[in-house]
């Protein structure tokens, strides 16, 4: 684990869950507060590492929830992995109390939606996760077509010559299956216009994406605007699809420290 502080301690709570943790700070009093984050398709650990980094040496514990092709292909699959993470949210356990922050990159977007969906059918049975929510970032979202979420997971595969094929085989499989494959991407997507939760919400995306219609991502954040939610955005007019840290550093860690701080949830110091 060099990739990360020697005193981060990593707990595989199943295969594609896991929670990155620190010692806390002496005197610090409650629990620490805990990123549920979630990587865009096929993120390997060492893209990973980058932005667990930032959030680790800001004061948080780091709960990584790996989505796989599966996830998406079935959204039934997307949902009990929805359930999962919600149950560990809410308890019992060590994770049960601490103030959560969300960070979505890409189709990881796709699985907080499926989240998001289930909170929204029983908001009662969730409500101790929907309280604890501090505030949301989203990083490259996927937004438009049913075929632009295909591309995008297309796009995303490994190894690349395979995209099409993935692409190729994805599209007809919806359009043989579109009662348990369309209609729940629709309802994906109608929640997240209509969120059942709406904190403070920081928003990463470039113009040039091709993977994100921008003129319907403003759309997207204005309505949220308009629902009474702060939103705060950083766009840039060129830039690569899920690399915005990576080719904009600067810029990225300091518009997210400073939307750390502005939640209380850790001081925007962290200039790493």
């Amino acid at each position: 684990m060099a990739l990360l502080p020697a005193d981060v301690t990593v707990t595989r709570l199943s295969h594609s869950i896991h929670l990155y943790s620190k010692p806390g700070l002496p005197g610090s009093l409650g629990p620490r507060p805990l990123l549920l984050f979630l990587p865009w398709l096929g993120a390997r650990l060492a893209a990973q590492a980058k932005y667990l980094q930032i959030y680790l040496a800001c004061g948080f514990d780091v709960l990584a929830v790996e989505s796989a092709l599966s996830h998406f292909l079935c959204p039934h699959q997307g949902l009990v992995q929805a359930a999962q993470v919600l149950a560990l949210l809410r308890g019992p356990g060590t994770l049960a109390d601490h103030p959560l922050l969300v960070h979505a990159l890409s189709l990881g977007g796709y699985t907080f939606a499926q989240m998001l969906l289930l909170m929204s059918r029983d908001l009662g049975h969730h409500s101790s996760v929907a309280r604890r929510l501090r505030g949301h970032i989203f990083d490259s979202l996927v937004v438009g077509s049913l075929d632009r979420m295909v591309l995008g997971v297309s796009q995303l595969m490994r190894p690349q010559v395979l995209s099409p094929v993935v692409r190729a085989m994805a599209m007809l499989y919806f359009h043989l299956c579109p009662g348990c494959t369309v209609g729940q991407y629709e309802a994906a997507v109608d929640v997240f216009w209509q969120p059942p939760v709406r904190p403070p919400t920081l928003v990463f995306y470039s113009h040039d994406d091709p993977l994100c219609g921008s003129s319907l991502l403003q759309e997207l954040l204005a309505s949220w605007q308009q629902a009474g939610m702060l939103v705060w955005a950083q766009a840039w007019e060129t830039s690569r699809h899920a690399a915005h840290l990576h080719q904009h550093p600067l810029e990225y860690r300091d518009t997210l420290t400073t939307f750390l701080g502005r939640l209380g949830l850790a001081s925007p110091l962290a200039r790493l």
